[in-house]
């Protein structure tokens, strides 16, 4: 039996349509590029989705080697020069194998080099090529240079010398540092001693430098400079934005800066522009929520709303949505405050709020525009939400965000948003709760057990162990990382979803007109076959994703 070609595979995935590949084929009449290029160059699929495919005909696991970085043990094996050429990375040296990620699977030759040169059995796993050669060029720098020793001799040579010159090297090695521990955001905290810099890295805050106090002054004014805040306010918050590059990949990076009794804090929150974060098969939906909102986003009309705190994914579950609706044939506008990512065939536009461009403004000119699709950043006020609404009753399919805590109560802060609950019934198609968590990492994991009734006693309802086939007197078998240097033995490395999605249907229409509570409605979408946030999260514990005490954390 022949071979599937990858662009065969990519639409069985449904990663791409015959439309779509007609487009490429049209682009590649006029541009002199592999196909599968143009269709990563369109952002109509990514390189990890190419990657995703190569590896499930190969047969070969797939590894996100930016969640899974190599060990220098590992590294060491190979020089830069042959990893390049053979375009793959040493991950783990075990003691009779020896863990790599490849971007061509089938390739023997280089297994076989590979194997005789380490002297060992390999153990194959595919990444695709754009990150395997980025993180070559950044892991053997490190190796050359940790980032960590770069920063204490600056420091050391601010404290016997000052500290003038150096400063923008240092505060591009702590981004840097940032980057390459996959922090979403850096936190300058002022104390009474020293100033302290901590990373937030998947959800958790950790420590990571610590700088003298007569620093502090000196590094909050760099960042302000290249944030375009005014340096002699330090009496009043501020907020700004600034961009930087690493290794060639852009970032934008927005600053927020607040008087403290010590100095300004200052918190700086990294945005990648790595389309490869936007697939919603790979955000780690349970297949049914999937499956149901899969069908929300092909509606002709309604709102779709995305709920959570802050940090909890909402805006690339939009992103990562926006790819599923077809820009060819449906005309899609946006109003994001900032614009994260850019998509070809959609229409994207910034809110300028000095200028009076407004999310309620940007709804009004939408409507002027004939679309078929808009996505609104944020229900931040009565006028935008109640123009949403409007939209969505007379035609359209509207994407937003709210915070909530869960997607009941998404309904009474409609509610108070002076929304009626006629319009919610009828506008409002489904309301998606989220949350990220943590997953145990992939290199430390090991078997551990939990007992039923110590879940039970910590808050875990008895019926939603009992449908999973638990009772009070059996244990559940997960998977706990022990720590390494792949987590920063921390026993979890990268995140993924746990979700709730409330279909509002007609019963569930008829309970909010009628004034039932958020409990009513809530036992009644569980009845009709939602999946609450809670169990959303026992699931990915019994499949071996993240552990008891990770899900007691974020969902309890």
């Amino acid at each position: 039996m022949a071979k599937k070609t990858v662009g065969q595979l990519l639409k069985e995935s449904g990663y791409v349509t015959e439309e779509q590949i007609q487009v490429a084929l049209e682009v590649k009449k006029i541009r002199d590029m592999l196909l599968g290029e143009i269709l990563i160059e369109l952002a109509f699929v990514s390189p990890r989705e190419i990657a995703l495919v190569v590896a499930e005909q190969s047969g070969k696991p797939f590894l996100d080697i930016n969640e899974h970085p190599p060990s220098k043990e590992a590294l060491k094996l190979f020089d830069r020069q042959i990893a390049k050429q053979l375009e793959m990375i040493p991950i783990e040296n075990r003691e009779d194998t020896l863990a790599v990620a490849l971007s061509d699977p089938f390739n023997i030759n280089t297994i076989d080099i590979l194997q005789r040169k380490a002297g060992k059995k390999i153990e194959v796993y595919v990444s695709d090529k754009e990150t395997i050669l980025k993180n070559i060029e950044i892991n053997y720098f490190l190796l050359e240079k940790p980032i960590d020793v770069e920063i204490q001799k600056l420091v050391k040579k601010a404290i016997s010398s000052g500290l003038t010159s150096d400063l923008p090297q240092l505060l591009e090695l702590i981004i840097n540092s940032a980057i390459i521990s996959r922090a979403t955001d850096i936190h300058l905290s002022p104390e009474d001693v020293a100033t302290h810099i901590f990373f937030r890295i998947d959800c958790i805050m950790r420590h990571f430098y610590a700088f003298p106090m007569e620093m502090h002054t000196a590094l909050s004014s760099r960042i302000k400079i290249l944030s375009s805040l005014d340096i002699a306010e330090q009496r009043l918050p501020q907020d700004g934005s600034m961009s930087h590059t690493f290794f060639d990949e852009d970032f934008d990076i927005r600053v927020s800066s607040i008087p403290t009794s010590y100095g300004e804090g200052i918190v700086l929150r990294i945005l990648t522009k790595n389309v490869s974060l936007f697939n919603l098969e790979s955000l780690g939906f349970e297949s049914d929520t999937q499956t149901r909102l899969l069908k929300q986003l092909k509606r002709p009309h309604g709102i779709l709303l995305v709920t959570g705190p802050t940090g909890s994914g909402k805006t690339t579950t939009l992103y990562a949505s926006l790819r599923k609706i077809n820009s060819l044939q449906r005309k899609i506008l946006t109003a994001e405050d900032p614009i994260e990512y850019k998509f070809p065939f959609i229409k994207q536009t910034q809110l300028n709020i000095k200028a009076g461009y407004t999310f309620e403004r940007a709804m009004r000119a939408f409507l002027r525009q004939d679309p078929d699709v808009i996505l609104i950043g944020e229900m931040r006020d009565d006028e935008t939400a109640e123009m949403a609404l409007r939209a969505a009753i007379t035609g359209h399919l509207v994407l937003s965000t709210l915070h909530t805590n869960d997607a009941v109560t998404a309904i009474p802060r409609l509610m108070e948003m002076n929304i009626k609950d006629y319009m919610i019934a009828s506008g409002v198609g489904g309301i998606l709760a989220q949350r990220l968590i943590r997953k145990t990492c992939l290199f430390c994991r090991e078997e551990a057990s939990v007992a039923v009734s110590e879940l039970i006693d910590r808050g875990i309802p008895e019926k939603m162990l009992s449908k999973h086939g638990f009772d009070s007197s059996s244990e559940i078998k997960f998977q706990q990382g022990k720590g390494c240097e792949h987590c920063r033995d921390t026993g979890y490395s990268g995140r993924c979803t746990i979700s709730e999605l409330l279909d509002i249907d007609q019963e569930i229409g008829e309970l909010i007109v009628t004034g039932a509570t958020p409990l009513t409605i809530f036992n009644k979408a569980v009845e009709n076959g939602m999946i609450p946030i809670l169990e959303s999260g026992l699931i990915k514990v019994i499949q071996g994703i993240t552990t008891p005490e990770e899900i007691l954390r974020v969902a309890l």
